[in-house]
């Protein structure tokens, strides 16, 4: 076992394999190559001098498909030990049965992404990628963690972190005798290549995580070329609403829940940052009227959940900002909104797509 090492917000991992550092920096003979070419085209195509702010209506990004894998069949160096996040020394030997648990679904991506997705065996509400459609759902209300329907998936491994929980089933998981590796990932744009050396790291695969990261990185990079190109010069302002059903789940999502980095990264301004809020803040009529975005921006089973646009249009104070006179909503799927990983390059294009061209019309 050696030692663990540390960065802020980041997996404590010293994962050493029998045969390389983890540290070790992979070296490729030819760059991944982007999987979004054919998408970067035809949004170039359609691109006009058109200003979207004179767009009013919803603008839906679909559910993104199954990332395309970095390898087939990779064979993981194993064993694997580490330290993880919340300082457990934990020994992984067999990722045949994985169960990766978060709140946004990065894990399971990755792991699909890294080309380990039919060792897949659960999931949670969040991965709606379509090779997991069959694989079953282990939370219960949302995102609160079924430690029975856990444990009888027999895992051979369980990779999780604190935005699900409660705390309580991790360590029942634990207990139980199941590998069980914390993250601490930072779930940024910025990050996006780290984070998923990690994964990569635990389940034995570092240079296929090398790979995905290189690519995935790459891939935000042109979208965010391709972005400035659409964006307008006077940038628009945006708000992230969270909103499930239509009682008091309705918030503006702050800075430390990842609104203020989807925004930027759709070339657009965060009036919740602008104005400070960091955490989760009530999206009550006063809060919208000093906020009032040119569009808001929601996850599309939340809009759902809360009556639609008809239904967002009743909320207290929505109809009065310069978003709700246009009625103007950017739904994003849930299980890529905020997920950060392996296909947030793709995300980006196709939601600039729907707020600066409406979807190619």
């Amino acid at each position: 076992m050696f030692n663990a090492f540390r960065r802020p917000l980041a997996l404590a991992l010293s994962a050493t394999l029998a045969f390389t550092a983890l540290t070790a920096c992979a070296s490729w003979d030819s760059p991944s190559g982007s999987t979004n070419a054919e998408l970067i085209e035809e949004i170039q195509s359609e691109a006009g001098s058109t200003d979207p702010r004179t767009f009013t209506g919803m603008s839906l990004v679909e559910d993104i498909g199954d990332v395309v894998p970095v390898a087939d069949n990779p064979t993981p160096n194993l064993p694997v030990s580490l330290t993880d996040a919340d300082g457990n020394d934990v020994t992984i030997t067999d990722v045949s049965r994985i169960l990766p648990l978060d709140l946004y679904g990065t894990y399971s991506k990755t792991i699909a992404g890294l080309g380990l997705v039919d060792n897949i065996v659960g999931r949670t509400v969040s991965s709606t990628e379509p090779a997991l459609a069959d694989a079953e759902v282990v939370t219960t209300g949302g995102h609160n963690l079924n430690a029975e329907a856990i444990l009888n998936l027999h895992p051979s491994v369980v990779i999780i972190d604190h935005s699900i929980g409660p705390r309580e089933v991790i360590e029942q998981i634990r207990a139980a005798g199941i590998p069980t590796v914390t993250m601490s990932p930072n779930r940024s744009i910025d990050s996006i290549g780290e984070d998923i050396k990690d994964i990569a790291a635990v389940v034995g695969l570092p240079e296929e995580g090398e790979k995905l990261a290189e690519r995935s990185v790459a891939e935000v990079e042109e979208a965010r070329t391709v972005v400035q190109d659409l964006a307008p010069d006077d940038p628009l302002k945006m708000v992230f609403l969270y909103a499930r059903g239509t009682g008091g789940v309705f918030f503006i999502l702050g800075d430390a829940y990842g609104g203020r980095d989807l925004i930027e990264g759709l070339g657009g301004v965060d009036m919740a940052a602008e104005k400070g809020i960091m955490d989760l803040a009530p999206a009550n009529a006063e809060a919208l009227a000093e906020l009032n975005p040119d569009v808001f921006v929601m996850m599309s089973e939340g809009l759902v959940s809360t009556g639609g646009i008809e239904g967002l249009m009743q909320r207290p104070g929505i109809a009065q900002t310069t978003a709700g006179q246009h009625q103007r909503v950017l739904a994003l799927p849930d299980g890529q909104s905020l997920a950060f990983g392996a296909q947030t390059g793709e995300l980006l294009l196709r939601a600039s797509r729907e707020l600066y061209l409406q979807g190619g019309e």
